[in-house]
């Protein structure tokens, strides 16, 4: 007897990535039935409340809302699906789906690699419901204010909002995202042990940088990133 294929959808917003999916599905994974396909998260949200499908292949850019907006929308209906994330390579985005054990695909796909995250599907008893999961998500997505100690007591700033850290002397300097700065009576050693696990590096001894908005260091010419904001390419 048959077994009866997963069905599953597949959400990008490029038709080139939709097509590259479905055939290695289609060619690769025939326990797995394409029933529809998603080009914008809105679609994709009306769209699988409608099937139900067991897996959601899910690009995380989107042009209207991202992958894990879609997956927070779903998540009101109850619904037992699996959701696989496809991305280009985001350090930031794989460290949260890591944390909320989703699985995940890196483009460009790779047989391989769908093979395996149908393994694991299929051989996997998925302990969290998909509430769960979608909870630890944006709990990690979404992370609350760290208190840093300066000279009157204490500030909180969300991490997400570090651009980088400076070390002066005993003392670091936060830059953040809208342009300000503030001087915590904390060494970089310290601060480095508070954002450990939150997406940051430390790029040389006096500097650590927010690698969401990092995609290039020049090591041989970072003297100060106060001074030097060009050698940072941005995101």
């Amino acid at each position: 007897m048959l077994m009866k294929p997963f069905t599953a959808i597949i959400v990008d917003d490029e038709q080139e990535a939709r097509d590259i999916m479905a055939n290695l599905v289609n060619d690769h994974v025939p326990e797995i039935q394409v029933v529809a396909f998603a080009a914008s998260a809105e679609q994709a949200i009306n769209l699988i409340i409608a099937h139900e499908p067991e897996i959601v292949f899910l690009d995380i850019d989107l042009p209207d809302k991202n992958g894990f907006e879609v997956v927070k929308s779903i998540s009101i209906n109850h619904l037992n699906t699996a959701i696989v994330f496809v991305t280009a390579f985001n350090q930031f985005a794989i460290e949260a789906i890591k944390f909320a054990a989703f699985d995940y695909l890196l483009k460009p796909v790779s047989i391989n690699d769908l093979k395996a995250c149908i393994t694991r599907f299929k051989g996997t008893k998925r302990i969290e419901t998909l509430q769960q999961s979608i909870n630890k998500l944006m709990n990690h997505l979404n992370q609350e204010k760290l208190s840093f100690k300066n000279r009157t007591g204490s500030i909180y700033i969300e991490p997400d909002s570090i651009v980088y850290c400076e070390a002066e002397g005993n003392y670091t300097d936060l830059f953040l995202l809208d342009g300000s700065r503030h001087t915590v009576s904390q060494s970089l050693g310290s601060i480095e042990s508070l954002l450990d696990g939150r997406g940051f590096s430390k790029i040389s001894r006096s500097m650590i940088v927010n690698r969401r908005f990092l995609t290039k260091v020049n090591r041989k010419e970072i003297v100060s990133l106060k001074h030097t904001i060009q050698n940072l390419s941005w995101i």
